[in-house]
C-alpha cells in the first residue's frame, strides 16, 4: 500500500465500492448527501481540503452501508432483542477503526492496549482472558520489540500488510513470542524488511501502515502480565500532521475497517459459525484458526470451536468436552454480533485455571439463563441467543468435537455427573468479585 492512494467522491464509493455482505453500495447512493459542489464550505475549500470533504463523506457513505447491511441480516429482521445491540456494534465499530486507522502515530508507534478494552472495544469476540493489544509500523524501516513474559500463558503475533480491513490485508507471518524468550522471560527481536541476525519478523515493504496483532493469553488475572514495548530504530518517520492528503487516506482506511467489522465480525462470524454447523444451532463444529487467519485474522496459533446458541428461558445447553492438550483453552458466550457477553461483571467465559473438571476428566459446561448453582455456569446476561467459541492455543492435538445437548432446565441435574461441583449464592458472588477485582487489576484499572 504505497502513498499514492486514488481519492474518490463519497457518490464513486456508492457506486462502484466492494459490497458489504451481498449489499450493493449502490443501495444506499440515495440516501448520499448532496453533491460536495452544493456544500457552502467547498465554495472556498481548496482542492486539498476537497480531499479532505470527500474522505470524510465517503465514510459517513460506509457507515450507512454497514447499518443497512446489519438490518438486513435475518437475525435482525426477525429478532426485536438484537436491534439494541446492533446499534451499540456499530458505534463500538467506529470507534475502533478509529483507534485502528486514524490514532496511530508513525513518527514514535506505541502498543496500543486499549485497541481492544473490556466493554468498550470488544468486537472479534475478545475475553477475560486475553489481552488484545496492537502497533502499527512503516514497512520500509526498522523496529525493536522486546519484553517480558511474566505468568502469560500464550503470546502470538500476527503480523498484517496493512490493518484489518485495509487493501489487499493479508497475512505476512505469524510468531511464538513466548519461543524467543530466555530463561528468564525476556525476549527482544527485530520488526524489518530486511533480514536481520538473531529474532527477527519480517515486515511488508511495500505497504507505511503494516499492522501488529498481539494476543496475550493468562489464565490467573492476578498474575504477571509481563511487558511489552515498541521502538523505531532507524527514524525519523513523519507523521504528516498536518497534511491533508495523508489525513484523508486515513479516514478512507478508517472506512475500510469500519467495513471490515461489520462484515467480517459483526455480521460474518455467526454467519461463519452457522455454516461450519450444517446451519444448526445448538451445535458446535472443531476447526482450525489457520482457516480464517488471512482474511478474517483468526488466530493460526488456534484451534477453535464454534457454535450458535439459542435457548428459551426454561431450557439449559450442556457442552461436555474433552480438557484439551494446549498451552492455553477456554469457552466463552457472545452476542450474536461478536461483542462479548459483559465478561467484567459476569462468568460468560471459564478458562482452564477456573474451569470445574469432572472425575471422569471432562470439563461440562452450562448455558442458560438464570443460575443453576453449576460451577461451569455460562451466564448469558439474558441473551437467548449468541455465539459459542472455545479456544485451544498452541494445542498438541486437535480436540474431540465436543457433545451438547438441549435440555430443560428443570431436568439438569439428571444430565450432570453426581460430583458435579454446585456453588451457593454467596460463593458465586464471591467468584464474580474475584474477577472483576483481578480484571481491573490485570489491565491496569486499578
Amino acid at each position: 500500500m504505497g502513498d499514492d492512494r486514488q481519492f474518490v467522491t463519497r457518490r464513486d464509493v456508492l457506486v462502484s465500492g466492494i459490497a458489504v455482505s451481498g449489499l450493493p453500495l449502490a443501495a444506499v447512493a440515495a440516501q448520499a448527501d448532496p453533491p460536495t459542489q452544493h456544500n457552502p464550505m467547498s465554495q472556498t475549500a481548496s482542492a486539498s481540503t476537497q480531499v479532505l470533504q470527500d474522505a470524510w463523506s465517503a465514510y459517513g457513505a460506509a457507515v450507512e452501508r454497514a447499518r443497512l447491511a446489519m438490518e438486513r441480516t435475518p437475525r435482525f429482521k426477525e429478532r426485536p432483542e438484537h436491534r439494541a445491540t446492533a446499534y451499540l456494534s456499530l458505534a463500538e465499530a467506529q470507534s475502533m477503526a478509529y483507534n485502528f486507522a486514524v490514532a496511530p502515530r508513525m513518527d514514535c508507534p506505541v502498543i496500543n492496549t486499549r485497541a481492544w478494552y473490556h466493554n468498550v472495544h470488544t468486537l472479534g469476540g475478545t475475553s477475560a482472558d486475553l489481552f488484545h493489544v496492537c502497533a502499527s509500523v512503516h514497512g520500509r524501516h526498522t523496529y525493536r520489540l522486546f519484553g517480558r513474559i511474566g505468568d502469560l500463558k500464550v503470546m502470538v503475533m500476527q503480523v498484517f500488510n496493512t490493518i484489518l480491513g485495509g487493501p489487499g490485508q493479508k497475512q505476512v507471518g505469524n510468531t511464538d513470542l513466548a519461543k524467543m524468550a530466555d530463561s528468564h522471560g525476556n525476549f527482544e527481536l527485530i520488526l524489518s524488511a530486511t533480514v536481520h541476525k538473531g529474532n527477527w519478523i519480517p515486515l511488508d515493504p511495500s505497504s507505511d501502515f503494516n499492522f501488529l496483532f498481539i494476543r496475550r493469553f493468562f489464565d490467573d488475572w492476578y498474575g504477571d502480565r509481563g511487558t511489552l514495548d515498541i521502538e523505531l530504530l532507524d527514524g525519523p518517520v513523519d507523521n504528516k500532521d498536518r497534511d491533508e492528503a495523508a489525513m484523508a487516506r486515513r479516514i478512507l482506511l478508517a472506512a475500510d475497517s469500519l467495513i471490515f467489522l461489520v462484515e467480517k465480525w459483526n455480521i460474518g462470524i455467526y454467519d461463519l459459525y452457522l455454516s461450519h454447523n450444517g446451519g444448526r444451532k445448538n451445535s458446535v463444529a472443531v476447526v482450525p484458526g489457520s482457516e480464517i487467519a488471512s482474511d478474517s485474522a483468526g488466530s493460526p496459533s488456534t484451534i477453535y470451536t464454534w457454535g450458535v446458541f439459542d435457548i428459551n428461558e426454561d431450557e439449559a445447553l450442556i457442552i461436555e468436552m474433552e480438557v484439551p492438550r494446549a498451552a492455553f483453552w477456554s469457552l466463552q458466550i457472545q452476542d450474536v454480533w461478536t461483542k462479548p457477553i459483559n465478561y467484567l461483571n459476569h462468568q460468560s467465559d471459564i478458562n482452564q485455571r477456573h474451569a470445574a473438571i469432572d472425575r471422569d476428566g471432562k470439563f461440562r459446561a452450562v448455558i442458560c439463563l438464570t443460575d443453576p448453582g453449576v460451577a461451569n455456569w455460562l451466564d448469558t446476561d439474558g441473551h437467548k441467543e449468541g455465539t459459542i467459541v472455545g479456544r485451544a492455543y498452541i494445542a498438541q492435538a486437535k480436540p474431540a468435537t465436543p457433545v451438547v445437548k438441549l435440555i430443560k432446565l428443570k431436568d439438569l441435574s439428571g444430565h450432570l455427573p453426581a460430583d458435579t461441583r454446585y456453588l451457593t449464592p454467596e460463593h458465586r458472588q464471591a467468584a464474580l468479585k474475584l474477577r472483576r477485582n483481578g480484571l481491573l487489576k490485570m489491565f491496569g484499572d486499578t
